[in-house]
């Protein structure tokens, strides 16, 4: 019994936090890490990355997005945070419609560490560096729900009336 227990939770602590099935990698695959990047001379390593698209551009043998780093949470949605590693670019073959993947959307990509790429931030030049993709995934975005809020406590309640006042004329 103890132990159908213990299968119970560790599959329904699993099933809380599971990456979506095209950011999964292989079960032996290593995945290299944003900051290890620009220290890994060998290319050809898989990873994982992901954070908030900063520029598309369509370029005729695909299209590239530059995205600033965000660490990832258990499910591989990016952390919106104050602080980033830095930016990066994935190449992604075919088109990509700006008009979705759009400034501030967040993404994460699986694919191949091609390298580092010499580039341009407005005029500073900024050394990027690249994710081949695989597969990437294009977050919902969370709309805010409104705040509702009747502040009084007493007669916020469906079954109590709103006291009436009468003022009386002079």
């Amino acid at each position: 019994m103890n132990r159908l227990m213990l299968v119970f939770i560790v599959l329904f602590i699993n099933g809380c936090a599971t990456v979506p099935s095209d950011l999964r990698s292989g079960p032996d695959e290593a995945l290299l890490s944003f900051s290890e990047a620009s220290t890994v001379i060998t290319h050809g390593q898989a990873a994982r990355w992901g954070g908030e698209i900063a520029h598309v551009s369509n370029l005729q043998q695909g299209s590239q997005l530059e995205v600033v780093q965000f660490s990832l949470n258990a499910s591989g949605r990016p952390l919106k945070t104050d602080k980033s590693g830095g930016r990066f670019r994935i190449l992604v073959p075919g088109f990509i419609d700006p008009a979705i993947y759009a400034p501030g959307r967040l993404i994460t990509a699986l694919g191949t560490f091609t390298g580092i790429k010499q580039g341009k931030v407005g005029e500073q030049d900024y050394a990027f560096p690249t994710l081949e993709s695989e597969q990437i995934h294009l977050w919902p975005e969370i709309k805010d729900t409104p705040v509702h809020c009747d502040c009084d406590p007493f007669f916020s309640s469906p079954f109590m009336m709103r006291p009436i006042i009468v003022v009386p004329a002079k």
